[in-house]
């Protein structure tokens, strides 16, 4: 059953109102997303889930490993990691979609990049996992390629890195395998997603605080040339410095206490950007270099050790398998490339509420070799904001209304 928005907001009781109030004095039970704490992120309205999944078509299923604890010993634990499996659609490996690429930071792996920057298009589910499991990630995502005699796609596996010095999982140890894969592929779906540490974000480390899995969505609309449509993003957040972290550009990071023994710069970030907007790949590509502004605006460089990589796809293009390796004619259609400005802008204020939202929804966790990374304290973010009269009362538009641009 589908409700309407004010029906929604009636039954969740939430304040319609979009003021900076003083919200600040009771203390956080639990883990919020961003908005339901009062932090408001850009100024576009988001989808009805405020997720990735607000692109029609569009499933995410998550599988989460953990085992274990104390000493680490390779092969066998403890283990703190699993796989993210996101499908553009259910028919992606017949029907290829336009998409583009870009990459800050370089030191780390998203396989089938380069195929998809020179082909301009995705032909395979996306999954994303730890820096030791590509592989296994891999091999099963092949095994989803037709048989026959057109070429099969790359398959498209990003990781980033929960183990070594100071690391929560045994990364060295390969634990996920390919029944992992095919449960996150079939349990993916449509709706809420579930956010931090879970699926390939279980062992990640955002800003020196526990890191993980996070989501969001924009609607807008382009004036003549129609919508209302809807961009979506996906996050594996494992970068940062904690003095970096800022919330709605409040530098929350250097109001909390600094870090004894801090893990250094081995770091990462995917961010997976949807659109049902009709856009081509160059297009596609603007839009993906648009989503380190959204990185940027949380507070990262893109630092030295980092592996940082965007991927865009829009859902509106379909290309059948066939006629893209034969060479036959098909037709595509495109927004103009001068009217495009409010996707730049959805992308880069979803790919920033994405990453705040992993950090608002991860817990803390205890890994190999007992180390501790602890949650976000949201009382005390909230505090911060308030003392920055950035904390707002939820208001009805941030939810699913349409901005006209």
């Amino acid at each position: 059953m589908s409700l309407s928005r004010r029906t929604f907001f009636q039954l969740s009781s939430l304040p319609l109102l979009g003021a900076c109030v003083d919200l600040s004095k009771e203390p956080v039970v639990g883990r919020h997303r961003a908005r339901d704490l009062g932090f408001r992120i850009g100024q576009l309205p988001t989808g009805q889930w405020n997720a990735i999944t607000d692109v029609a078509g569009v499933e995410v299923g998550h599988t989460t490993l953990i085992s274990g604890s104390g000493k680490l010993e390779i092969g066998k634990g403890p283990i703190r990691t699993g796989v993210t499996a996101i499908w553009p659609s259910r028919n992606i490996v017949n029907e290829f979609m336009p998409c583009g690429v870009d990459a800050p930071n370089g030191n780390g792996e998203l396989s089938g990049i380069l195929q998809a920057r020179q082909m301009g298009v995705l032909n395979s589910p996306l999954c994303l996992t730890n820096t030791g499991s590509v592989g296994m990630v891999y091999d099963e995502l092949l095994k989803l390629q037709p048989q026959d005699d057109l070429p099969q796609g790359i398959p498209l596996v990003g990781e980033t890195y929960d183990g070594g010095t100071g690391g929560l999982n045994d990364t060295v140890g390969r634990h996920v395998h390919g029944e992992h894969v095919r449960a996150a592929l079939e349990k993916a779906a449509t709706g809420p997603v579930e956010e931090g540490a879970v699926g390939g974000g279980t062992g990640m480390v955002c800003y020196e605080f526990k890191g993980g899995s996070g989501t969001a969505s924009r609607v807008v609309t382009l004036g003549d040339q129609g919508g209302p449509y809807t961009v979506g993003a996906i996050v594996q957040a494992n970068h940062g410095l904690r003095s970096q972290l800022r919330i709605d550009g409040v530098p929350v990071g250097e109001e909390l206490p600094v870090v004894e023994n801090p893990r250094g710069e081995i770091n990462s970030i995917l961010m997976i950007i949807a659109t049902d907007a009709p856009l081509l790949s160059h297009q596609l590509n603007r839009i993906a270099r648009r989503a380190t502004h959204g990185l940027a605006k949380t507070g990262s460089i893109s630092g030295n050790g980092s592996g940082d990589f965007a991927l865009a796809f829009s859902t509106a293009n379909p290309i059948a398998r066939e006629k893209f390796w034969r060479g036959e004619t098909y037709s595509m259609k495109s927004v103009e490339q001068f009217d495009i400005a409010p996707l730049l802008q959805a992308t880069a204020e979803a790919v920033e509420e994405a990453i705040i939202n992993a950090l608002c929804m991860a817990t803390d966790m205890t890994g190999a070799d007992d180390v501790f990374v602890p949650a976000l304290p949201l009382t005390r973010t909230r505090e911060i904001m308030q003392e920055h009269k950035r904390l707002f009362e939820l208001q009805a538009s941030d939810h699913g209304e349409t901005n006209n641009v």
